[in-house]
Protein backbone atom coordinates (compact mmCIF):
# COMPACT_ATOMS: atom_id res chain seq x y z
CA UNK A 1 0.00 0.00 0.00
CA UNK A 2 2.90 2.33 1.02
CA UNK A 3 4.54 1.47 -2.80
CA UNK A 4 1.51 2.76 -3.88
CA UNK A 5 0.88 5.90 -2.61
CA UNK A 6 4.71 6.56 -3.21
CA UNK A 7 3.89 6.05 -6.99
CA UNK A 8 0.90 8.27 -6.82
CA UNK A 9 2.79 11.22 -5.20
CA UNK A 10 6.15 11.02 -7.92
CA UNK A 11 3.15 11.37 -10.71
CA UNK A 12 1.42 14.31 -9.39
CA UNK A 13 4.87 15.81 -8.52
CA UNK A 14 5.83 15.15 -12.03
CA UNK A 15 2.68 16.48 -13.37
CA UNK A 16 2.88 19.77 -11.25
CA UNK A 17 6.55 19.90 -12.45
CA UNK A 18 5.23 19.69 -16.10
CA UNK A 19 3.02 21.73 -15.56
CA UNK A 20 4.29 24.57 -14.10
CA UNK A 21 7.25 24.16 -17.43
CA UNK A 22 4.19 24.74 -19.76
CA UNK A 23 2.88 27.66 -17.66
CA UNK A 24 6.47 29.47 -17.49
CA UNK A 25 7.79 28.43 -20.99
CA UNK A 26 10.66 26.89 -19.42
CA UNK A 27 12.19 24.19 -20.81
CA UNK A 28 11.56 24.77 -24.60
CA UNK A 29 13.34 25.60 -27.53
CA UNK A 30 13.62 29.07 -28.56
CA UNK A 31 11.43 27.95 -32.12
CA UNK A 32 7.94 27.51 -33.03
CA UNK A 33 5.36 29.49 -30.54
CA UNK A 34 5.92 30.28 -26.70
CA UNK A 35 3.94 29.10 -24.20
CA UNK A 36 1.46 31.60 -23.68
CA UNK A 37 2.06 34.06 -20.41
CA UNK A 38 -0.18 35.01 -17.89
CA UNK A 39 -0.94 38.24 -17.21
CA UNK A 40 0.33 39.92 -14.39
CA UNK A 41 -1.51 42.87 -12.47
CA UNK A 42 0.45 46.35 -13.37
CA UNK A 43 0.66 48.58 -10.59
CA UNK A 44 4.21 49.34 -10.15
CA UNK A 45 6.65 51.29 -12.72
CA UNK A 46 9.71 49.77 -14.26
CA UNK A 47 12.06 52.79 -12.51
CA UNK A 48 10.90 51.80 -9.06
CA UNK A 49 13.30 49.56 -6.58
CA UNK A 50 13.02 46.06 -7.37
CA UNK A 51 11.39 45.09 -4.27
CA UNK A 52 8.38 47.10 -5.29
CA UNK A 53 8.44 46.10 -9.26
CA UNK A 54 6.70 42.74 -10.03
CA UNK A 55 8.40 42.94 -13.27
CA UNK A 56 11.89 42.71 -12.22
CA UNK A 57 14.01 39.41 -13.32
CA UNK A 58 10.96 38.10 -15.51
CA UNK A 59 9.69 38.39 -18.93
CA UNK A 60 6.29 39.67 -19.85
CA UNK A 61 4.02 39.57 -22.89
CA UNK A 62 2.77 43.08 -23.56
CA UNK A 63 0.88 45.54 -25.64
CA UNK A 64 2.37 48.77 -26.17
CA UNK A 65 0.20 52.33 -27.03
CA UNK A 66 3.28 54.28 -27.17
CA UNK A 67 7.19 54.71 -27.04
CA UNK A 68 9.37 57.62 -26.31
CA UNK A 69 12.89 59.04 -25.86
CA UNK A 70 13.21 60.90 -22.33
CA UNK A 71 16.72 61.79 -20.35
CA UNK A 72 18.18 59.46 -23.49
CA UNK A 73 16.52 56.58 -21.99
CA UNK A 74 14.40 54.87 -24.22
CA UNK A 75 10.52 54.15 -22.18
CA UNK A 76 7.23 52.09 -23.18
CA UNK A 77 3.76 52.47 -21.94
CA UNK A 78 2.70 48.95 -21.42
CA UNK A 79 0.04 46.38 -20.32
CA UNK A 80 0.14 42.89 -19.61
CA UNK A 81 -1.10 40.89 -22.32
CA UNK A 82 -1.56 37.17 -23.46
CA UNK A 83 -0.89 35.53 -26.64
CA UNK A 84 -2.77 32.08 -27.96
CA UNK A 85 -1.66 29.77 -30.98
CA UNK A 86 -3.82 30.21 -33.33
CA UNK A 87 -3.36 26.91 -34.89
CA UNK A 88 -5.92 27.25 -38.17
CA UNK A 89 -3.51 29.78 -39.45
CA UNK A 90 0.22 28.56 -37.36
CA UNK A 91 -0.04 32.18 -36.01
CA UNK A 92 -0.46 33.95 -32.80
CA UNK A 93 -3.79 35.36 -31.44
CA UNK A 94 -3.02 38.79 -29.25
CA UNK A 95 -5.26 39.19 -26.41
CA UNK A 96 -4.52 42.80 -24.82
CA UNK A 97 -5.00 43.33 -21.12
CA UNK A 98 -7.26 45.69 -19.28
CA UNK A 99 -5.40 47.19 -16.81
CA UNK A 100 -3.92 50.33 -16.72
CA UNK A 101 -0.59 51.60 -19.03
CA UNK A 102 2.48 51.58 -17.08
CA UNK A 103 5.88 52.67 -18.08
CA UNK A 104 9.22 50.62 -18.63
CA UNK A 105 12.67 51.43 -19.08
CA UNK A 106 14.90 49.90 -21.60
CA UNK A 107 18.34 49.58 -20.88
CA UNK A 108 20.52 51.47 -22.36
CA UNK A 109 22.21 48.33 -24.30
CA UNK A 110 18.75 46.59 -24.41
CA UNK A 111 18.77 44.07 -27.57
CA UNK A 112 15.59 45.02 -30.03
CA UNK A 113 14.56 42.53 -32.57
CA UNK A 114 11.70 43.26 -34.54
CA UNK A 115 9.40 40.96 -36.99
CA UNK A 116 6.29 42.33 -38.99
CA UNK A 117 4.04 44.41 -38.59
CA UNK A 118 6.56 46.30 -36.47
CA UNK A 119 9.63 46.72 -38.80
CA UNK A 120 7.15 46.08 -41.98
CA UNK A 121 7.50 43.73 -44.83
CA UNK A 122 9.82 45.56 -46.79
CA UNK A 123 13.44 43.58 -45.72
CA UNK A 124 14.58 41.34 -48.91
CA UNK A 125 15.75 37.97 -48.46
CA UNK A 126 13.76 37.38 -44.99
CA UNK A 127 10.66 36.72 -43.83
CA UNK A 128 8.21 38.29 -41.59
CA UNK A 129 8.44 36.22 -38.98
CA UNK A 130 12.36 36.30 -38.38
CA UNK A 131 13.25 38.56 -35.69
CA UNK A 132 15.93 41.33 -37.19
CA UNK A 133 17.78 43.66 -34.64
CA UNK A 134 17.43 47.12 -35.03
CA UNK A 135 18.07 50.54 -32.73
CA UNK A 136 16.00 51.59 -29.76
CA UNK A 137 16.03 54.51 -31.76
CA UNK A 138 14.45 53.23 -35.08
CA UNK A 139 12.08 50.85 -32.81
CA UNK A 140 10.43 54.55 -31.10
CA UNK A 141 10.48 55.37 -35.19
CA UNK A 142 8.51 52.42 -36.29
CA UNK A 143 6.28 52.17 -33.27
CA UNK A 144 5.40 55.62 -33.64
CA UNK A 145 4.87 55.39 -37.29
CA UNK A 146 2.56 52.49 -37.16
CA UNK A 147 -1.90 52.86 -37.49
CA UNK A 148 -2.59 52.91 -34.09
CA UNK A 149 -4.54 50.09 -34.32
CA UNK A 150 -1.66 47.72 -35.77
CA UNK A 151 0.37 49.35 -32.51
CA UNK A 152 -2.24 48.51 -30.33
CA UNK A 153 -2.13 44.35 -31.68
CA UNK A 154 1.21 44.47 -31.78
CA UNK A 155 2.59 41.76 -29.01
CA UNK A 156 5.99 42.00 -27.36
CA UNK A 157 8.09 39.92 -25.27
CA UNK A 158 10.49 42.08 -22.65
CA UNK A 159 12.70 40.75 -20.38
CA UNK A 160 13.74 42.42 -17.03
CA UNK A 161 17.19 42.34 -15.32
CA UNK A 162 16.77 42.06 -11.68
CA UNK A 163 16.33 46.04 -11.55
CA UNK A 164 13.46 46.12 -13.37
CA UNK A 165 14.94 47.59 -16.67
CA UNK A 166 13.86 46.04 -19.92
CA UNK A 167 16.71 43.69 -21.55
CA UNK A 168 15.23 42.67 -24.69
CA UNK A 169 12.42 43.15 -26.48
CA UNK A 170 10.93 41.19 -29.45
CA UNK A 171 8.29 41.60 -31.17
CA UNK A 172 5.54 39.61 -31.98
CA UNK A 173 5.21 37.84 -35.65
CA UNK A 174 1.38 38.39 -37.14
CA UNK A 175 1.11 38.81 -40.58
Amino acid sequence: MHASRHRATLRLLTFAAFGALALTGCGGTTEGPAAPSSPVETTATATAPAAENPFAGTKQFVTTDRAWTEGGLTRLSVRSAEKKVNTQFDTWEIVPGTGEFVTVTLAKDARVLLTVPIRGDDTPGTSGGEPLPTSQAEFVTLLTQLDPRTREGAGLDLSFDGEGRVTKVQSLYKP
